[in-house]
Order: structure tokens, then C-alpha cells, then sequence
């Protein structure tokens, strides 16, 4: 695996996480460990986001190696840069108090890049992203604009009204 993008102070890390979960120091650890040891380097991974990982990499013997844990440590480092860049991006453009991005703004923006996006495209991308429908892009629509996983937001309108019809469905199909 190329180490080039990791420093060598990441490494020694990642390698003291990775060494104190290795028992019985056969330079393997049990993949029911990994969630521990990313704890130990400095990730706060869910159960989900272990398991997805556990099952791109274990190859049914139920260890990993430090290769393998680095590959892992790397995939999580980039996942986190890229947040950072969804969140500087979106702060060029956000210039309101409130921080969001007015729709009039991205369509400006969109119309004067190099390449040719016609205004259908334009609008159709906004009225996708813009969920609310309030006419300014919120940080969690942007994130998924760019292509990011959506975010839940608990004060979202529309994601309260359908957690409201959810429970309302739940209850009723309880009586």
C-alpha cells in the first residue's frame, strides 16, 4: 500500500493504536477490534461505518493486518478532508447571517463557470437540492449538491414533517 500521503508521526501512531490491540503480537488484529483501535488513533467511527469497513477488507479469517488497518486509517483521514472542503466551499459562497447560500447566488455563480450549464439544468439542480424550497441552499443541502452523504437536521422542515408522519403512522398502526 503507498504510505507517501501519511506522515511518519500519523504512522507511529496508527502503528501504537494498531499494536495495542494486537494481543498476542502476531501482527494481526481481530476485526472486532478495529473500532476500538480507530478510537485509540483518533476516529470516532459508528457500529455502521465498522462494519461497511470490516466487510471491504476482511477476507473471512476475521483478521486484519497494520496494512490493512492503514488503508482503513487512510479511507477515514480522506473522508474527513473531504468535509473540510464542502465546509471552506461553503463558506466562499455563504455571505448571509444565517449561513446559507441564496439560490440567486449559486444560479450566478453556475452560469458564469467555464463549462456551459443551461439555465434548465440550473433551475432544476436548485429545486432538487434546495428541499424546503425557501430559495437558499443550507450547508446540508450543499453537502449533498457536491455530492457528500445528507446530513439530518433536526430543525429541517421537511425532514420534521416526515418524521411527524412517520411517528403518526407508527401510532396508528399501534391502535
Amino acid at each position: 500500500m503507498n504510505q507517501a500521503k501519511l506522515k511518519p508521526e500519523e504512522i507511529q501512531a496508527y502503528r501504537e493504536a494498531f499494536d495495542y490491540y494486537d494481543w498476542n503480537k502476531s501482527g494481526t488484529i481481530p476485526t472486532k477490534e478495529l473500532q476500538y483501535a480507530m478510537r485509540r488513533a483518533g476516529q470516532n467511527p459508528t457500529d455502521v461505518e465498522v462494519q461497511d469497513l470490516i466487510n471491504n477488507i476482511d477476507d473471512g479469517s476475521g483478521t486484519m493486518d497494520f496494512e490493512d488497518f492503514l488503508q482503513v486509517m487512510k479511507e477515514k483521514v480522506r473522508e474527513f478532508d473531504i468535509e473540510i472542503h464542502f465546509k471552506d466551499t461553503f463558506r466562499v459562497f455563504s455571505k448571509d447571517q444565517e449561513g446559507c447560500i441564496p439560490a440567486d447566488e449559486l444560479k450566478f455563480v453556475l452560469n458564469h463557470l467555464p463549462g456551459k450549464i443551461n439555465h434548465k439544468e440550473i433551475e432544476d439542480m436548485i429545486e432538487t437540492v434546495d428541499r424546503n424550497g425557501d430559495g437558499r441552499i443550507s450547508y446540508s443541502e450543499f453537502r449533498v449538491m457536491m455530492g457528500g452523504f445528507p446530513l439530518i437536521i433536526p430543525n429541517d422542515p421537511v425532514m420534521q414533517m416526515k418524521i411527524a408522519e412517520k411517528v403518526s403512522t407508527i401510532k396508528r398502526s399501534e391502535i
